[in-house]
C-alpha cells in the first residue's frame, strides 16, 4: 500500500509540474514572436525611410540644383557675350578673374614688370604705343613668348590727332599701322585695342561702328589704379586698387611707370588673397569690356 500510494503521489506531483512547464514555454514563444515581429517592422520602416530619402535626393533635390545652376549660367551669359566658355567656374564655384593691363609701353620698365608677373605665375595684357615698338622689340617678343598679349594703343597717343578731326579715319589708320608693325615683330596682327584716354565720351556710336567694321575689339577697364597720377606714391596705388576690386571680373588699368613697378608685387598678393585668378586676353574668348557696353566690341 505505501508503495502504491507513494507511486500515486509521485505521479500526481509530476503531472502538474509538466503542465506548468508547458505553460511557461508557450508564453516564452509568444514573447519571442512578438519581439521578432517588432524588429522586422522597425527594419521595414527604416528601409522605407532610407529609400524614400534617397529617391527624394536623387530625383527632387538634384533637379532643383540643376535649375539654380542653369539660372546662374543664363545670368552670366546675359552679362558676358561668349564665343567659347570663359573660365568662370572652378569646382562649381564662381571663379573671380583679374585681367591685369598695362598701358603706354613698351618701355624701360617692361622687363621689370614681366619679371614680377613671372614670379607670381601671372599673365597680363599690354596696350603698347606704336611709336615705341622699334626701341623695345626684345621686350615685346619676350612678353608674347611668356604668354602675355600685345594689345594696341595707337601710334601717337595724341588726343587731337585721334579725336578732333571730325571722323574716325585718323584713329583707325593709326591702329592699322600699329598692327602692321606688330606683325613684323611678333608674326601676327593683334585685334585688341585700347583707346587713349578711354572710349568715353570721345567715341560715339558711329565711331564705334567704324571700329567694328575695321575688325577691332576694344577694352576699357573696371578699375583705374591712378598710377599715372601718383608719382612716387606706390602705397596709394596699392591702397586704391585694394579698395576698388570687388567684382567677379576686374580689368585693372595700370601703366608702365616706376611707381607701378614698386606697387605691383603687393597688388598681386592682394588679388591672390582676395581669391582672384589672373587671366590674359584671348581672341577666342569674347566678353564686352567697354564703357558703352557695345557687345560688337
Amino acid at each position: 500500500m505505501r508503495s502504491q500510494q507513494q507511486t500515486v503521489k509521485e505521479n500526481s506531483s509530476f503531472k502538474p509540474r509538466k503542465k506548468t512547464q508547458k505553460r511557461y514555454r508557450i508564453r516564452y514563444g509568444r514573447i519571442t514572436t512578438a519581439i521578432l515581429l517588432l524588429v522586422l517592422f522597425s527594419t521595414g520602416i527604416a528601409l522605407i525611410f532610407h529609400y524614400t530619402t534617397v529617391w527624394i535626393r536623387d530625383n527632387v533635390a538634384t533637379r532643383q540644383v540643376k535649375a539654380i545652376d542653369h539660372s546662374t549660367n543664363l545670368a552670366l551669359l546675359e552679362e558676358i557675350s561668349l564665343s567659347k566658355e570663359e573660365p568662370a567656374r572652378f569646382q562649381g564655384q564662381l571663379q573671380k578673374v583679374a585681367y591685369l593691363t598695362f598701358d603706354d609701353g613698351p618701355s624701360k620698365y617692361t622687363d621689370a614688370i614681366l619679371d614680377i608677373l613671372r614670379q607670381h605665375e601671372a599673365k597680363a595684357t599690354f596696350f603698347m604705343i606704336g611709336s615705341q615698338l622699334s626701341q623695345h622689340e626684345d621686350a615685346v617678343k619676350r612678353l608674347v613668348n611668356e604668354g602675355n598679349y600685345p594689345g594696341l594703343h595707337s601710334i601717337s597717343h595724341d588726343y587731337n590727332e585721334l579725336y578732333k578731326s571730325g571722323s574716325s579715319t585718323n584713329f583707325i589708320n593709326e591702329f592699322q599701322q600699329e598692327q602692321e608693325k606688330m606683325q613684323e615683330i611678333v608674326g601676327f596682327t593683334p585685334d585688341l585695342i585700347r583707346a587713349p584716354y578711354g572710349s568715353s565720351p570721345q567715341i560715339d556710336e558711329t565711331f564705334r561702328a567704324d571700329i567694328v567694321n575695321a575688325e577691332f575689339k576694344m577694352w576699357d577697364w573696371t578699375v583705374d589704379s591712378l598710377d599715372w597720377n601718383l608719382l612716387d606714391k606706390p602705397d596709394e596705388i596699392v591702397e586704391g586698387v585694394s579698395k576698388s576690386v570687388h567684382r567677379d571680373k576686374e580689368v585693372i588699368l595700370m601703366h608702365e611707370r616706376k611707381q607701378t613697378v614698386e606697387a605691383l608685387p603687393r597688388i598681386l598678393k592682394i588679388l591672390e588673397k582676395k581669391g582672384y585668378a589672373f587671366e590674359v586676353y584671348d581672341p577666342n574668348t569674347k566678353f564686352t569690356m567697354n564703357f558703352s557696353g557695345d557687345s560688337r566690341l
